[in-house]
């Protein structure tokens, strides 16, 4: 077959956005100091800091500024903007230490406005958000393991073991070869053996035989507890300069009605001169329910508890019907789906397929505390309308983005995760990310139900190295959904065009591609592709997509339709397990290979 050219419009995948800066008349500015903050001491700045964003909102003031020094905000009053116009904050390059569970800085509701130059922490001395676990002894019927926790003399009292993370012990960067993670909710009873060790009970033996002595653990004390910036319903909103030493929760976060905005030279890193294992306790940055036309630019984001960067929209997978008009879900929160009335609702088969039936919200009523809520619509349903559908609230579109030239590294999961389309993802370094250094995804089950699919989409230009360290999902470029069907010939991802990038050290496959249509694989050079040992049986399930005897290949296509491979290069300068490029022949159609190199086949 012909091959497709360039039927992906440029103009279409790569989003007009522009972001507006703050217009003033006149320019006046006050600074925090005038309402009574203080650099000195750990005195609490809350209550002054509020005062001054408050004065700025009435008295229509252009900018609030910081001089430069360490803030503390020890109480729980931490600033929030709201409805703030044509307004810049700068912080002077200062730095704001935070020790209460609860987001560092909301910004909600503001225009045009600007956010720069400081630096937020958490105040350790109040409580680690992580620390280093190394297996100092494993009971030789398994029904208890001993941790030694080498940052400290002797553990806090308050230390509770939430996550355990697999962690390179040479590197102390998370993930390590097949290695495998649990969390407190599979472990018993914690107790101290004296000093630095605690002694964990194991109820279910059989499911920890991976622990061996000297294996090292990012133990996590905090997931998703307080975020460190969180926007909501901001327009023409810019950050710059900033810098998250860590949170016990996520970086960034945007919600909402949030459209045009921009994170430009944002740092997430660990504080220089610690031991510190984490940043942020999650994401980087977290992305959901939104209206979408953002840039990241120049940014670092690295360490962090969870994926770099996360874009999303929620689904809701079955329902039960109540009446012609009216429908429950379970397994919902008002934070996570947040249904309104007057938002369109769309119903998809249980395989993303269209079911052609859409239908306004009239009214929702929320059970919080049985994760329920009842909707009534605006039209009646029709009689057939199986309960098995999947939802999508088509109000909220979190597409339309450019993402470049930042250095995403030595995370826990992913890269970038992308669940929306109409994007450019260009120009960036990917280095030890845990997990696929981009995972494009859709998908509902029991545990998530994430993403509308995506069309338009450029990933081009992007150096990724060492990445998949755990084998998470066998491609460090993955494109696949997650349904209790499992794959969907539904062409869920459309108009995908991944080219002109540098791969190098990957465990597994390099490029994966499946339930998709009209996808170009295109001049992208693999160095070293399938160079760690196969997963089997015997490594479990963790972190990695079931069936892992499904993957072959170096560059790989399934459930797909009109997908074009040409001009990709493999160098291998180790000895490796595959090399050659695999097209499944039952599921895939219109498949067009053309001048690849150092494959060892081109098979179907």
């Amino acid at each position: 077959m012909e091959l497709a050219g360039e039927w992906i419009n440029e103009s279409k995948v790569t989003p007009d956005i522009e972001i507006m800066s703050p217009t003033w008349k006149a320019y006046k500015n006050v600074s925090v100091t005038d309402f009574g903050a203080q650099a000195e001491g750990k005195r609490c700045n809350g209550a002054a800091f509020q005062r001054a964003i408050e004065y700025c909102k009435h008295e229509g003031i252009s900018e609030l500024v910081v001089p430069k020094g360490l803030y503390y905000f020890s109480d729980g009053n931490h600033p929030t903007f709201d409805g703030l116009s044509d307004f810049r904050f700068d912080g002077g390059g200062s730095e704001f230490i935070f020790s209460s569970v609860k987001a560092f800085f909301v910004i909600q509701h503001c225009a045009r406005s600007e956010f720069r130059n400081f630096t937020v922490d958490w105040d350790w001395e109040c409580g680690p958000l992580a620390s280093i676990g190394i297996v100092r002894e494993v009971a030789g019927d398994g029904r208890y393991v001993d941790l030694a926790f080498p940052e400290y003399e002797a553990v806090p009292d308050a230390f509770p073991l939430r996550t355990f993370n697999a962690m390179n012990p040479a590197t102390l960067t998370p993930g390590c070869e097949l290695g495998r993670e649990f969390n407190g909710i599979q472990i018993g009873e914690t107790s101290s053996m004296g000093g630095n060790v605690v002694r964990v009970e194991l109820p279910t033996p059989e499911s920890f035989r991976f622990l061996k002595r000297g294996q090292a653990y990012i133990v996590r004390h905090y997931i998703y507890d307080a975020n460190a910036i969180e926007l909501h319903g901001n327009a023409h909103l810019t950050l710059s300069n900033l810098t998250i030493y860590s949170a016990p929760g996520h970086a960034f976060v945007s919600t909402g009605d949030q459209h045009h905005w921009k994170l430009e030279r944002c740092r997430i890193v660990k504080r220089p001169g610690t031991t510190r294992c984490i940043t942020a306790t999650a994401d980087g940055c977290h992305i959901s329910n939104s209206q979408g036309y953002f840039i990241i630019e120049h940014c670092d984001f690295s360490y962090n508890g969870d994926d770099c960067l996360n874009i999303h929209d929620n689904s809701v997978h079955g329902f039960q019907r109540i009446d012609a008009w009216t429908i429950r879900l379970n397994r919902v929160h008002a934070w996570r789906n947040p249904f309104g009335p007057g938002d369109p609702i769309e119903f998809r088969h249980a395989d993303l397929s269209p079911t052609g039936i859409a239908a306004p919200v009239a009214a929702v009523q929320w059970d919080e505390e049985r994760q329920q809520c009842v909707i009534e619509f605006a039209s009646e349903l029709p009689v057939g309308l199986a309960e098995q559908s999947i939802l999508f609230n088509r109000r909220y579109d979190s597409g339309h983005y450019i993402v470049r030239y930042n250095f995403f590294h030595q995370n826990r999961a992913r890269g970038i995760l992308l669940h929306a389309g109409d994007g450019l993802v260009e120009h960036n370094h990917f280095y030890m990310n845990q997990g696929s250094a981009i995972q494009i995804e859709c998908g509902a089950e029991a545990r998530w139900a994430e993403g509308f699919g995506i069309r338009n989409l450029v990933i081009r230009d992007n150096q990724i190295e060492s990445s998949d360290v755990n084998h998470w999902n066998m491609a460090v470029i993955y494109m696949g959904v997650y349904l209790d069907q499992g794959r969907t010939n539904y062409p869920i991802f459309e108009d995908v065009r991944i080219e002109n990038n540098t791969i190098v050290n990957c465990p597994q496959l390099a490029i994966y591609v499946s339930s998709c249509e009209r996808v170009i694989l295109r001049n992208n050079v693999l160095l070293n592709p399938n160079a760690g040992p196969l997963k089997t049986e015997q490594d479990g399930d963790d972190n990695c997509v079931a069936n892992r005897d499904y993957y072959h290949g170096s560059l790989m296509a399934s459930h797909c339709n009109e997908v074009y491979i040409e001009n990709n290069r493999r160098l291998s300068l180790i000895p490796t397990l595959e090399s050659h490029i695999y097209i499944e022949p039952n599921t895939s159609r219109n498949v067009a290979l053309r001048d690849n190199i150092g494959f060892a086949n081109e098979s179907r």
